[in-house]
């Protein structure tokens, strides 16, 4: 069975985010030489890649299921069903609040992305992204983080300081940040607390 086990629900087959063909796999190689094979992911419900240079290394290896992180593809709680792996967006209870979207299988959470919008001033400011440790290096980081941006594309994005926790450090050394650390709130952001006042930059007006 290919794609998250039904059974034990973990991500059994790696994921990135994306559409259409890539032109890379997960491991580095160009596709456009190694090659490539399309078929479907059943438990997934996503387009399922095989890189040839991958797999002739290693049967085993070298596929990879692309996740659509639009937020044309991202659903509500009440549109979650047992079936595929789902983008979840849980809205924030006040507005610029902090809301959140999880990866999920289910009703199995993978992982999740916290973070904050103002449509008004369009500012963004991420504040932690959690994956479970058992589901770590398979994606699902790189896919939420995908997923957050896309619903904030033309937004001035910043972060709460990573710290020095260094699997953290190394995710978004991989990831790439998505802005600076210093939170950037606007006046709407701040009245709905969503930044500590310690995490706050000091000249941010």
């Amino acid at each position: 069975m290919t794609g998250a086990n039904r059974h034990w629900r973990t991500l059994e087959v790696p994921i990135r985010p994306g559409t259409g063909t890539p032109t890379r796999c997960p491991w580095g190689h160009d596709l456009a030489v190694a090659g490539v094979r399309q078929s479907w992911s059943q438990d997934y419900q996503a387009p399922e890649w095989t890189c040839e240079a991958c797999h002739g290394l290693s049967a085993t290896s070298g596929v990879w299921a692309m996740i659509d992180p639009r937020s044309s593809r991202q659903v509500t709680e009440d549109q979650v069903d047992e079936y595929g792996l789902r983008l979840v967006l849980l809205r924030p209870p006040t507005a610029a609040g902090i809301g959140a979207i999880q990866l999920r299988l289910g009703h199995t959470a993978f992982g999740e992305i916290r973070f904050s919008l103002c449509g008004h001033d369009r500012r963004a400011i991420l504040i932690s992204v959690g994956v479970e440790e058992k589901h770590r290096r398979r994606g699902a980081g790189r896919v939420l983080v995908a997923a957050a941006r896309a619903r904030a594309t033309r937004y001035h994005w910043t972060m709460l300081p990573l710290g020095e926790d260094p699997v953290t450090v190394a995710f978004w050394a991989t990831v790439g940040a998505v802005g600076p650390q210093s939170p950037h709130p606007c006046t709407h952001q701040i009245d709905a607390q969503v930044v500590p006042a310690e995490s706050r930059w000091t000249q941010w007006w």
